[in-house]
């Protein structure tokens, strides 16, 4: 007797464990590092320019 499987069940299925999580890597590559609160404040510094361009 042969049982044959439909397309559906022949799939491989990816292990339960990943749950579509990406890995990144660990290690730290080289190039400029700059702390978060100095991108943010150059953020508001740049809009508060554009800000007073536009009124002048």
């Amino acid at each position: 007797m042969v049982i044959r499987m439909s397309k559906r069940k022949r799939r491989t299925l990816m292990p339960m464990g990943t749950a579509g999580l990406l890995s990144f890597q660990t290690e730290e590559s080289g190039g400029i590092k700059i702390k978060p609160w100095i991108v943010v404040a150059a953020t508001i510094g740049v809009v508060a320019a554009e800000v007073i361009i536009r009124l002048i």
